[in-house]
């Protein structure tokens, strides 16, 4: 069911853990919201797009906007269907059980999956609840595979970087920053698998291996070169 929803490309996810201050870096230090790009000073941009998203994810690049928001009708509706009290949302714990004691392959097996990987991965919010402004995309499940998720994934980051010197926690999809930088590096002769979706491809073993050779004497990030763009699944700018 989740496949036909086409979101089976986030049960490939070969790296479960990040390194933080790698990910914390590339999150504050060279990802620009305004143009989408993580900006590498003297070695180039690397285009954060719906089409980048899409090589990585393997998530929908096309169609109507994923609506991400407080609705008062959505809200009412998921109260109802999950005994939900007023005022109270649900934790992912408590889905995450819901999903274990489901045995049918029904419309609230896929709805409380689609909670969890959006308030887990695609958009985590800064608490252990389900965010309610996920609940509108989720109403009408015939139009889940009809939503342009990957472009909702660049919206919710670019939104996040805008408010970290606010929030001591940081949401948003930073794993996708991550597979993104890395996957877009000259590695020189370690061997980077072709798997697809490029979420595959990437076990925190061969992060961590990258990591080290992007790693400069006095423990920043940033020493490899960036593939030619030819040669990499995004799209990187040397202008």
């Amino acid at each position: 069911m989740i496949a036909k929803f086409k979101f089976d490309g986030l049960l490939k996810i070969a790296c479960t853990t990040m390194p933080v201050d790698f990910a914390n870096w590339l999150m504050s230090e060279c990802f620009d919201p305004e143009s989408s790009e993580l900006v590498l000073l003297g070695r180039g941009r690397i285009l954060v797009t719906p089409k980048a998203v899409a090589n990585i994810l393997n998530l929908s690049d096309k169609g109507d906007e994923v609506k991400y928001e407080l609705d008062v009708d959505a809200i009412n509706f998921i109260y109802s269907k999950y005994g939900i009290i007023q005022g109270q949302a649900p934790r992912i714990e408590e889905i995450m059980e819901r999903i274990k004691q489901n045995k049918r392959v029904d419309e609230d097996f896929l709805r409380s999956w689609m909670m969890i990987a959006v308030s887990t991965f695609l958009c985590p919010p800064t608490s252990l609840g389900i965010s309610p402004r996920c609940y509108p995309a989720l109403l009408d499940l015939t139009r889940v595979n009809k939503l342009n998720w990957c472009q909702f994934v660049v919206d919710q980051l670019k939104e996040a970087v805008t408010k970290m010197n606010k929030q001591n926690s940081v949401r948003g999809c930073i794993l996708l920053l991550v597979i993104l930088y890395v996957d877009s590096l000259d590695v020189g002769n370690v061997q980077i698998p072709t798997t697809k979706p490029r979420i595959a491809a990437w076990s925190r073993k061969l992060l961590d291996q990258v990591i080290k050779l992007d790693t400069n004497r006095d423990g920043s990030f940033g020493k490899l070169k960036l593939k030619l763009s030819g040669s990499s699944v995004a799209q990187v700018s040397f202008s």
